[in-house]
């Protein structure tokens, strides 16, 4: 058992270990700290010295940039215009600056964005390179204005906006500094008057002037304008001067000088389904290459009066342009009334077919019922219809025709022709008159002939195999086919074209394909084979792509043809017409009706 020391022995022992040389205990109530090496109180007093250094300059650039740039501007801008500024006059304005601080500007730059329709005429100074000048030093308190003179060709109303963008660099600094300004232009009128004058009411069928003047209230000459007319759809030309083209409905004007005046006259008729006020609208501007900035708009208002006569010429159900396949056919009528209170004689409809080349019209299978043709011309009067020789009042009729197209376009033959109808009347009443009136003309587009074929096939048109395995399809054995999609156009350019078909769920695809044109995938999930073509240029009158695909048939298949696959639809959009055209060819089996090679052989055997 261990000794119990007494607190007399372990005093003892504590004496032996902390006594010093004296045989004194040290007083360990009191304790000294060990002084630092000199290398480190040099260290601490070098980053608090820097510190107060660091502190010192960043309060400097922060008191001297707030003095120099907050409290007093370096660089003053101020940009001003002419009042009242109008559309296609002269005009002029100045871009002023000043140094308004207290050190030099060593080198200024200033660079003038101006609306795309401001016309730059001159400056002064000169420009160094289009809208950029070097202006160089400036003292203090120095100043100096730039002026520019152009045109605003802009739309009116309008607001633009100019903007001045000066770089400079101060003497005392050797960074660039910014200076923007911005002025915004209002514009309310214009250096171009126009006036419209026409008739308030007229009857349908009768010939009327509308008259467009024009007048240059500026002091130079103005070029470049186009007067664009919006007319109804009942309305009309007969003819106008200066002379309106069909390819070109608008006027262009080359110029006019100033204080003078420009005369356009426009004379037409309004059609049988022409009713009610109707407004006659045309409108000015300026023309930048192919942009069109408009001054001003005027209209006439005209209260259209039906004639003793109405009547309608109405295509495939419809009075509006349309659009057709080759091939199909166009079924025609014409519906007439006395609306009058007295009886009409002597009625002759006349339906003129127009186009810019011979027309696609199958002549020998159309039916007309008792009309005479005379070329393009198809007339129906007293002499083959009694009904038009007298009609009383509130008496109607319907005269019916069929015009069929061709299946396919020969060389020459239009793609597109204007089918019109007018009605002459000899007498009303007892009042004789010799009166036309037009029915609203019907525009006929052709669409594009694109045909699409698809079939499979176990060998090539010559023989050789370009499947495998067993044929006729036998259960349990693996047989390869290929599908073969040919696509044909000749007419128009088509866009956004895309053939697809689904495969069945028993049918494999071998990921051997291949294509003239555009992009061919197959989707696994949804088992969608998909050729699609972004643009196929009338150019091009054939594409074809193929892909394989491989069946192993089962034994409920034995003694039936086997799906390969399931319907295939072709999309795509006429560039011409911009009609979408849509077709679909049946679901492909192991019959294989256009391989001779493999006639007989496409049901499966056990």
């Amino acid at each position: 058992m261990r000794k119990r020391r007494s607190a007399r022995d372990i005093k003892k022992e504590l004496r032996a270990i902390y006594s010093g040389n004296d045989g004194k205990l040290p007083d360990l109530t009191r304790l000294s700290r060990r002084k630092s090496s000199a290398t480190t109180q040099f260290l601490i007093k070098i980053i608090v010295l820097l510190a107060i250094l660091s502190l010192v300059a960043w309060s400097g650039f922060f008191v001297l940039t707030k003095g120099l740039f907050d409290n007093e501007e370096t660089l003053d801008v101020k940009i001003e215009t002419q009042d009242n500024i109008r559309a296609g006059e002269e005009t002029s304005f100045s871009i002023k600056y000043e140094n308004t601080g207290r050190a030099p500007i060593a080198s200024l730059n200033l660079k003038l964005n101006l609306p795309t329709s401001f016309h730059l005429i001159s400056s002064i100074p000169e420009a160094i390179a289009e809208t950029q000048w070097s202006i160089g030093s400036l003292t203090p308190g120095s100043d100096g204005e730039i002026t520019v003179k152009g045109i605003f060709l802009s739309e009116v109303p309008s607001v633009q906006r100019i903007q001045a963008l000066f770089t400079y660099k101060p003497a005392n600094f050797n960074s660039d500094f910014q200076k923007i300004e911005n002025k915004s232009v209002e514009l309310k009128s214009s250096v171009i008057e126009m006036t419209m004058t026409g008739p308030e009411k007229a009857l349908a069928g009768d010939e009327i002037t509308y008259k467009i003047n024009l007048k240059h209230n500026g002091k130079e000459p103005i070029f470049n304008l186009r007067v664009i007319p919006s007319l109804p759809n009942d309305f009309s030309i007969s003819s106008s001067k200066p002379e309106l083209k069909a390819d070109q409905p608008y006027w262009e004007i080359a110029s006019i000088e100033p204080g003078k005046l420009q005369e356009i006259s426009l004379k037409g008729s309004f059609t049988s389904t022409a009713s009610g006020t109707l407004p006659v609208t045309a409108s000015v501007g300026f023309m930048d290459e192919e942009t069109f900035y408009e001054q001003t708009k005027t209209s006439v208002q005209t209260d259209v009066l039906g004639g003793a006569v109405s009547f309608h010429l109405i295509i495939n159900g419809s009075d509006k342009d349309q659009t057709i396949e080759t091939g199909q056919t166009l079924r025609g009528s014409i519906d007439y009334k006395n609306s009058g209170t007295e009886p009409v004689e002597g009625v002759k409809f006349t339906l003129d077919l127009k186009s810019n080349g011979s027309l696609p019209i199958d002549w020998s299978h159309a039916i007309l019922f008792d009309g005479k043709r005379d070329g393009s011309v198809v007339r129906w009067d007293k002499s083959t219809n009694k009904a038009l020789e007298k009609i009383d009042p509130g008496k109607d009729g319907v005269i019916d025709f069929t015009l069929p197209l061709v299946d396919s376009l020969s060389s020459g033959q239009a793609d597109q022709f204007t089918i019109s109808l007018s009605l002459n009347v000899e007498r009303v009443g007892s009042t004789a008159i010799s009166r036309t009136i037009e029915a609203t003309p019907i525009v006929v587009s052709i669409n594009s002939n694109a045909r699409l074929f698809s079939e499979a096939r176990y060998f090539s048109e010559e023989g050789a195999p370009i499947g495998s395995g067993e044929l006729p399809p036998r259960v349990g054995k693996t047989t390869t086919y290929r599908i073969i999609w040919n696509l044909n156009n000749s007419l128009h350019e088509l866009q956004n074209v895309e053939v697809a078909t689904i495969l069945p769920q028993d049918v494999v695809w071998k990921e051997n394909s291949t294509k003239d044109i555009g992009e061919m995938t197959f989707n696994s999930t949804t088992r969608q084979v998909r050729w699609k073509i972004s643009k196929l240029p009338s150019e091009i009158k054939n594409a074809q792509a193929w892909f394989d695909i491989s069946i192993t048939p089962k034994d409920q298949d034995a003694g039936k043809f086997m799906k390969l696959t399931n319907q295939v639809a072709l999309e795509a959009i006429d560039s011409v017409t911009k009609k979408e055209l849509n077709s679909s060819l049946p679901a492909l089996t192991t019959e294989l009706p256009n391989d001779e090679f493999a006639n007989g052989k496409g049901i499966v055997s056990k």
